[in-house]
């Protein structure tokens, strides 16, 4: 028992410093030459763009499991770059009120 307790003492001592490094994020490019934000469909298609970037961005990938994929859409990261893809885009109008 007491050997037991040792190793998870051991691993939670270790595992603190990863615990405490920043998240590191990547990097998406949203293609936005071909929309036209001010037309409604466009506009939706650019909101899936930017989401997209930003949950790339943040670690997510299409084949994440769902406990991932919310994870990362709950994020800090996600939230924040989500709202600064939108200002690069020029969207961040249409969402301030949200």
């Amino acid at each position: 028992m007491f050997k037991l307790v040792s190793a998870a003492l051991a691993a939670a001592v270790l595992a603190t410093p990863v615990l405490a490094e920043p998240a590191k994020t990547g990097s998406a490019t949203v293609i936005v030459a071909n929309l036209n934000p001010a037309n409604a469909d466009d506009a939706k298609r650019l909101e899936r763009r930017v989401e997209r970037a930003a949950f790339t961005a943040c670690g997510g990938h299409e084949g994440s499991v769902r406990m991932l994929k919310q994870t990362v859409t709950r994020s800090d990261c996600y939230q924040e770059t989500l709202a600064e893809a939108r200002i690069a885009v020029g969207m961040n109008r249409q969402y301030a009120a949200r």
